[in-house]
């Protein structure tokens, strides 16, 4: 996922949110996760287009070898 689809996955979410607020109790609940999410999240904001696509392929990198460990595996089934 590049920066540019991150922030327009992001941008799709908050849109999202903001239309389908009709309950005070669970609009307070969501609010706290909305801004737990912000909150873990906002790194990713502040990373380059560079360190994205850096880490995003070390990622697939990593998922990759993880795939190929588990298909080693006998009796366990690849994600």
């Amino acid at each position: 996922m590049s920066a540019r689809a991150w922030e327009r996955w992001r941008a799709q979410v908050e849109e999202a949110w903001t239309r389908h607020r009709s309950h005070p109790d669970l609009d307070r609940q969501l609010d706290a996760m909305q801004a737990d999410f912000k909150a873990r999240t906002a790194w990713v904001d502040e990373l380059s287009e560079k360190e994205a696509e850096e880490m995003l392929h070390g990622l697939s990198a990593c998922l990759a070898a993880l795939q190929e460990a588990v298909g080693d595996t006998p009796g366990v089934d690849a994600p």
